[in-house]
């Protein structure tokens, strides 16, 4: 189904960072999958932007056609690769986790957008001790619900590392962030143990975010 030897066909384009775009890359990375990873710097965007269909990134280029919106490309990815679940009600079930997931990512996003400090110091703590711990909590117990191993089907899906894309980023500033949720801090050792993915967290350039 796939020729994985022709690296030109796919191109995952996004900034030098983890971000929007990390999700599509450990999926890429986990299918085994070359691919180019064109990291560009600001001004580089900013001569770009005007051509995207959207004005933003990432975006995926793939057999010739451009995908844009990073949920709509890692879909796609997933869907590609195996990883989406394998039925209907498991791809809702894997698109719900994500769902959840990127309303955590979107209260993360609007504390650091703040540019009042005391207001931004107030919406952290908020984040940090209600809506964190309610997010992973309610996480949890739908992991245990569904046998405690991943989140959709007892198999690994794009579900999983999306929330291990959003874990990994979020706990470079808050390492205990999963102290307490013990199922999701043993589902990101064991993806960070996948052979394809190990390999990627190792050779990866190092970012903030």
């Amino acid at each position: 189904k796939h020729s994985q030897n022709k690296m030109s066909e796919i191109k995952l384009s996004y900034f030098n960072a983890r971000g929007r775009a990390e999700t599509a890359r450990l999926l890429l990375a986990h299918a085994g999958v070359r691919y180019t990873d064109q990291r560009l710097a600001s001004e580089q965007f900013a001569s770009v932007k005007p051509r995207l269909p959207f004005g933003q990134l990432p975006t995926l280029k793939y057999e010739g056609e451009l995908l844009c919106q990073s949920m709509s490309l890692a879909r796609f990815l997933a869907n590609e690769y195996g990883l989406a679940g394998r039925n209907s009600i498991e791809n809702a079930q894997a698109d719900e986790i994500v769902d959840a997931v990127n309303d955590m990512i979107a209260a993360r996003v609007a504390v650091m957008q703040d540019s009042d400090d005391a207001k931004k110091s107030e919406l952290m703590r908020k984040l940090l001790e209600e809506t964190l711990p309610t997010g992973l909590g309610q996480l949890e117990a739908r992991l245990v619900e569904r046998g405690g191993q991943f989140f959709v089907g007892n198999n690994l899906t794009w579900a999983d590392l999306h929330l291990y894309a959003f874990v990994d980023i979020f706990r470079s500033n808050n390492p205990e962030v999963l102290d307490g949720f013990p199922k999701i801090k043993n589902l990101t050792e064991r993806i960070e143990e996948l052979p394809n993915i190990s390999k990627w967290l190792q050779s990866r350039p190092e970012t903030v975010f």
